[in-house]
């Protein structure tokens, strides 16, 4: 029996796809920008605030007069982007995956991935925020910004979430 001189060609995409797969950076989600960031923190983590003449008497000034022995301002923490990230934490695996496939099936790239993920979670992390109640604001707040969602007065501090990928 004579030997036949047998050609297999390879279509093989794995390594395009372990190309494509692989991370080119991080991404962020939050409160991004400088200015906000403190307030979030804030609000993230709670803040016990020391009280001095100077505050004891701007708050006395605004109407809100504090007890002689007040040491301290506590600021509860309102994690909204811990908790927020947590809440829709299975949906975004999700999303995840079903864009993986799509870098499996149509060579998408991962930042085409991350940068829908980032969108995503960057909405979720908004609503959540927006939505947050509890633990409201001390009366005193409520009645000078007019409303009781705690998270909620000029939307600056949610508008600035945003989330970005580095290469």
């Amino acid at each position: 029996m004579g030997r036949r001189n047998i050609r297999v060609r390879d279509t093989n995409r794995i390594p395009e796809l372990l190309r494509n797969l692989e991370p080119k950076g991080k991404m962020k989600v939050g409160v991004l920008d400088g200015d906000r960031q403190m307030i979030a923190a804030v609000h993230e983590f709670g803040c016990r605030i020391a009280v001095t003449d100077r505050m004891r008497n701007y708050l006395a000034a605004k109407g809100l007069y504090l007890k002689k022995d007040t040491q301290f301002i506590n600021i509860p923490e309102r994690s909204f982007l811990r908790a927020g990230w947590d809440e829709n934490e299975a949906e975004i695996v999700q999303k995840v995956e079903e864009l993986v496939n799509r870098v499996i099936e149509n060579g998408d790239s991962i930042n085409d991935i991350m940068n829908a993920v980032g969108l995503l979670a960057k909405g979720r992390l908004q609503t959540y925020a927006r939505d947050l109640r509890s633990p409201a604001n001390h009366p005193f707040t409520t009645e000078g910004k007019g409303s009781s969602n705690p998270l909620v007065d000029t939307g600056e501090m949610i508008g600035s979430m945003d989330y970005e990928v580095e290469s």
